[in-house]
């Protein structure tokens, strides 16, 4: 094959040549075509080596084949041996991490229920033991649901001494918590048994063998749940009635929980065993569903009360149990709903050192029990795990919240042991090790014949090969002299071998070298936006990129203005060099002076941008570092193919740039040399401490200030200062006024033009305007003095509906108007007098807060999503009927709720109500104000005071006459307008109150109706009018929830901003606490009342927010920020208070 490629090669090449004859060009085409002829056979020779290297790894790969198999086999096996350990044992912790989980539950509801007992019991003014709880059988009920337990009794200690009364009291109150529990019974879904129609009671403490002395301590029967009516249901003795005493001994005297050893669980051989363990569940047996077992290991847990709510103390030597509660279970009912369905065969011994050991076996959800003593396997001695009851807590992998009496460890400790089986296994145990071995040796066989095929194709592909490069290389060698056609061939070789590699960039050889080159003398600057991150959490997108944008901008024209060369911009990173591409002695000089530069034209540019971008874009700063030395520069070829730097150099730079301050420029030592030797050493102060950058170790450096004022080494005094001024300064007001105006101004714009096309579009169809005189006083009969803002909060806020053809109705944009300069004053001036409205005593509730909700309010109204195009809706239908229902049901959520973006009435008065939500702010709570009898509490009636009064100030100045050009151009003396602007600001300034239970009650049925798959879809299926009305609650319902998580918007944004703003309210608090307006000091309990605002407020309602699906993917960083946050203030939290309670003293 060879010597024909060779042979038809010279065969073309003699062609070529002699087609030339006569040209001008001859010599050179021949002597060419000798070249490619041996380049063409250089490539044929080494495609041929290549087959036949392929050749030889085919033939010792199939000699291969058998140990392959082998492997392959017992890899598989392997495997599977450790997928049954693994799962085993994933299931083994299971089990003991959920015996722990259902014992602490079932300390929690016992704990619960000490609780209520006892508070109960001190507010009736009632002392142990002659206590009676009303609806004890309702509490106890719920406890038994939870504790998973078959019968509760309370048990107050009686001692000699107060026999006599005991028995009075019981002669009183006996019957009375009997009728009233067996009453709770007959209504009680969960309970299974007979109803007590009739009982025996006996009024003195008594056993089965009679009345007991009135000497030492007792423990008789009193309420319990449920009734049962083979004994008198109250005043039989526990202490010398029933056989294990000890166990109530344990818990008298340590305070701890007892459970005592397993019963019911007689050797099957044994008859009078048998017969006492039937007598002694006889109770049960009308009792339990008729697939529970009565004769199965039970046991009894005791459970002391203490009579003081504010200890956690069980040091009997300090105080003692006043009462304990008797609760019979299953040891079933602890290990049953454990295992997915896919677990078999999982066997649970439990081991009691007092009494005979059981075996229990999972399969998924049921539970089995094998038998009496110990049943396991001895194969599986090794894969044994055990676990004390007391070191259940070991296997848990979530925190616990239990903070009650401990278990006691000393009384015949119960331990359990967890063994696989035989059916455990074979679940594991197949066939697929022989399988894989036989398909891995039919692959084998597959894949040489594959290559016998694949050789013969390729014979034939490379001399068609030769054949095509052949005729090519004619035209090339005609068209290229010799030089410029082998570059030619050898870049397309490279190319060739660096695509085999995978890539598609150029090799670096000698003809095709590189575009890199050192340059010795540059200096290269980083800049970083400090705090970036948290301002932008704050911000829209678009906001993001229009601060970047134009920050950058200004930087190139001053990168063009000194001949610094801009690398790149990374996020909120600059990088430029000075010094490349044109070499320049004065490199260091010049880019001192341009970081210089930047740095004063951020301060005017971000001054300018915050009335646009809202407040703290003002207070934008970046750092800037420096480095000298040389650096390696190049391009990258390839796709993107960019300018880069590379070296020590720039690394140093970076370092000298995140160690830095805000708006100071850091330079090193090599930088710091260069302004000297350039007679500039005034502009440079060494910095007093080291610098420790991430990986070059500790570094001198030095502040640059071309001005020659120096930046102080530390901030840490000016940080202190203003960590101290949390009121809003004066020309920080005057900003915050401007930019609300602003928001306003282009809010009341599209207001004007949407009412004026509103109004055409009724004129036109016939349908009157209806308007009346736009006065004061005609507002005030219109019926806004008749109720407090709380009583006229409205269910369902009556909203224009969308057409179906279009999001809102047709008008021209408002971007080329300008309001009337009387409104435009009018409405400045009305943003400025509710600015003064908010103390700015008030480290938190003030206006820059006010702004800081506005602002919020604004980005969550720009992300409620535009509804389902139609297409998409019938897409849906063609999928399957549960796609096709959820796409129309959430189409129909859209729709109810898109109208908040496109009514600007609307958007106008949520902002409005933001700005206005804490105008007046007393500083204090609204419980601190119903505590003082405030009069502003006594006007409101003790309910959302402060909210109410913040309404009520803000609408008497929005009805003076000074602003009847502002209300003419927002409401055109259309007083359906006006009405309902009013009721959107009160729900939505109400809506903050989140401590008022009765609003936050229905504000939950509400959601629940409006936004729960199930009442979506009863919700869907009404008339065209019941559904408006349900779509004007969505919308409700989404402008209270905006507002509301508006409000708290700081604990889901960036770390930063929590902090500030947390900061902020724990200053308050202090404040009134230490003026005497607040009972307890806020600092005691910060830590923990945060996790808890965060884990029953603030992360529901982000999820709330994700869940109702109209802010879409949006709303998943705001639960990220929350949940990140709570991780951190659990982790720092209690550092954080300690350190502001330093700084306050």
């Amino acid at each position: 094959t060879n010597t024909e490629m060779k042979s038809g090669s010279l065969k073309l090449a003699n062609n070529t040549s002699k087609t030339m004859e006569g040209s001008s060009h001859y010599s050179h085409a021949d002597e060419s075509t000798n070249e490619s002829t041996y380049a063409h056979f250089a490539i044929a020779m080494k495609e041929t080596k290549a087959i036949k290297s392929v050749r030889l790894v085919s033939i010792f790969f199939l000699f291969c084949v058998i140990p392959i198999a082998i492997g392959v086999y017992l890899y598989t096996a392997n495997a599977e041996d450790e997928e049954f350990e693994n799962q085993y044992f994933e299931f083994a912790n299971k089990v003991l991490e959920s015996i722990g989980a259902t014992l602490e539950n079932s300390f929690g509801a016992l704990d619960n229920l000490a609780t209520s007992v006892v508070a109960a019991a001190h507010a009736a003014n009632q002392t142990f033991p002659n206590i009676r709880v009303a609806n004890f059988g309702i509490h106890a009920a719920k406890t038994l649901s939870l504790s998973r337990a078959k019968i509760i009794v309370m048990c107050p200690v009686v001692k000699g001494g107060q026999f006599e009364a005991w028995h009075n009291w019981t002669l009183q109150e006996g019957r009375t918590w009997v009728d009233e529990t067996v009453n709770v019974q007959k209504t009680d879904p969960n309970y299974f048994g007979p109803i007590v129609e009739e009982y025996l009671t006996r009024d003195e403490i008594h056993t089965r063998n009679g009345a007991t002395e009135a000497i030492g301590v007792h423990l008789p029967s009193w309420q319990a749940y449920p009734i049962v009516p083979t004994w008198p249901p109250y005043n039989y003795d526990y202490i010398t009635g029933l056989t294990y005493t000890t166990a109530h001994t344990e818990m008298l005297e340590k305070g701890s929980i007892v459970i005592t050893t397993p019963y019911l669980n007689p050797d099957p051989n044994d008859e009078a065993a048998m017969e006492n363990a039937i007598s002694t569940a006889g109770w049960l047996y009308e009792r339990l569903h008729p697939d529970e077992e009565p004769l199965e290991p039970a046991s009894d847990l005791y459970f002391p009360i203490f009579d003081d709510l504010n200890t956690f103390e069980t040091d009997t030597s300090k105080t003692s149990p006043v009462a304990t509660f008797g609760v019979t279970f299953y040891w079933r009912d602890m290990i049953r709903d454990i295992l997915p369905e896919s677990a078999k065969g999982i066997l649970v011994v439990v081991d009691c050192p007092c009494s005979a050991s059981f075996t229990y076996r999972l399969d998924g959800s049921e539970t089995t029990l094998m038998g009496r003593g110990d049943l396991h396997e001895s194969k599986y001695n090794d894969m044994e795990l055990t676990s004390v009851i007391t070191q259940l807590d070991s296997f848990r992998i979530r925190q616990t919240s239990y903070s009650g009496p401990g278990l006691d460890d000393e009384t015949c400790p119960i331990a359990f042991r967890i063994y696989p089986s035989q059916a455990t296994e074979d679940q594991y145990m197949t066939n697929n090790s022989l399988i894989y071995s036989g398909f891995t040796v039919l692959i084998c066989l597959t894949a040489a014949l594959l290559f016998v095929i694949y050789d013969r194709y390729q014979e034939r592909r490379q001399k068609v090969f030769m054949e095509s490069a052949e005729k090519n290389d004619a035209v090339v060698s005609a068209l290229f002299p010799a030089a410029i056609r082998e570059k030619l061939y050898a870049n397309q070789q490279t190319q060739r071998e660096m695509e085999k590699k995978g890539g598609g960039m150029r090799a670096l050889d000698g003809n095709n070298a590189p575009i890199a080159e050192l340059y010795t003398d540059t200096t290269v600057m980083f800049a970083d936006i400090a705090g970036f991150t948290a301002w932008a959490s704050a911000r829209e997108a678009s906001d993001v990129f229009t601060l970047l944008e134009s920050i950058y901008f200004e930087f190139d024209l001053l990168a063009k203005k000194y001949r610094v060369f801009k690398v790149e911009t990374v996020g909120d990173s600059y990088v430029a060099v000075c010094g490349l591409p044109e070499p320049r002695k004065d490199h260091a000089v010049v880019m001192a002076q341009f970081s210089a530069e930047c740095r004063d034209k951020l301060v005017g540019l971000t001054k300018e941008l915050a009335k646009s971008l809202g407040p703290g874009t003002e207070s934008i700063k970046m750092r800037f570092g420096l480095n000298s030395g040389p650096t390696t520069a190049g391009v990258l070829r390839g796709e993107r193919s960019r300018f880069q730097l590379f070296g020590d150099t720039t690394n140093t730079a970076a370092r000298m740039e995140s160690t830095s301050f805000p708006d100071c420029i850091q330079a090193s030592q090599k930088t710091a040399d260069l302004l000297v030797e350039a007679g500039k050493s005034s502009w440079i102060t060494k910095r007093n401490d080291l610098v420790a950058a991430k990986g070059k170790g500790n570094m001198v450096a030095y502040w640059v200030e071309p001005s020659g004022t120096v930046k102080r080494d530390s901030l840490s005094e000016s940080r202190r200062v203003a960590l101290r001024q949390f009121g809003v300064p004066e020309d920080r007001l005057e900003h915050l006024i401007d930019f609300n105006t602003e928001i306003l101004d282009h809010l009341l714009l599209d207001l004007m033009v949407y009412n004026k096309t509103v109004d055409a579009a009724q004129a036109k169809s016939g349908r009157k305007v209806i308007r009346r005189e736009d006065s004061s006083e005609e507002m005030k009969r219109y019926g806004f003095d008749r109720t407090t803002p709380r009583e006229s909060v409205l269910e369902v806020i009556p909203i224009p509906k969308l057409d179906d053809k279009q999001d809102s109705p047709k008008r021209k944009s408002s971007t080329d108007k300008a309001l009337d300069m009387k409104v435009k004053n009018q409405l400045h001036d009305f943003v400025t007098q509710v600015a003064h409205y908010h103390s700015n005593d008030n480290p938190f509730h003030n206006f820059d807060h006010a702004t800081h909700v506005a602002m919020s309010v604004r980005k969550l109204l720009a992300r409620i999503l535009k509804p389902l195009h139609q297409q998409e809706v019938s897409r849906s239908n063609n999928g399957s009927r549960s796609v096709a229902s959820k796409a129309a049901k959430f189409d129909k959520i859209l729709r109810s709720t898109y109208v908040l973006t496109s009514d600007p009435l609307i958007q106008f008065a949520v902002y409005f109500s933001a700005l206005i939500h804490d105008a007046r702010h007393p500083g204090v709570s609204n419980g601190t104000l119903s505590n003082e009898g405030n009069e502003m509490a006594i006007r409101f009636n003790h309910k959302s005071c402060a909210e109410q009064n913040s309404v009520v100030v803000v609408w008497d100045l929005f009805l003076s006459d000074r602003y009847d050009a502002l209300r003419d151009a927002m409401f055109g003396g259309n007083m359906e307008r006006l009405r309902r602007f009013r009721q959107i600001v009160v729900n939505s300034v109400l809506a903050t109150d989140i401590f008022d239970r009765e609003l936050r009650d229905v504000r939950e049925r509400r959601w629940t109706k409006a936004f729960s798959d199930d009442d979506v879809s009863a919700l869907s299926t009404g008339s065209q009018e019941m559904e408006s009305v349900e779509g004007d609650l969505r919308a409700t319902i989404v402008i209270e929830y905006i507002i509301q998580a508006s409000d708290v918007v700081h604990t889901m944004q960036h770390w930063t901003v929590y902090q500030r703003w947390n900061k902020r309210l724990f200053c308050e608090m202090m404040s009134a606490y230490q003026a005497g307006r607040a009972d307890k000091d806020p600092s005691e309990g910060w830590y923990g009342g945060e996790l808890w605002f965060f884990d029953n407020y603030i992360i529901p309602l982000a999820q709330k927010l994700k869940e109702c699906g109209v802010f879409g993917v949006s709303c998943d960083e705001v639960l990220d920020y929350a949940r990140d946050n709570r991780l951190e203030w659990e982790q720092k939290g209690k550092e954080i208070v300690k350190q502001w309670m330093e700084e306050s003293s």
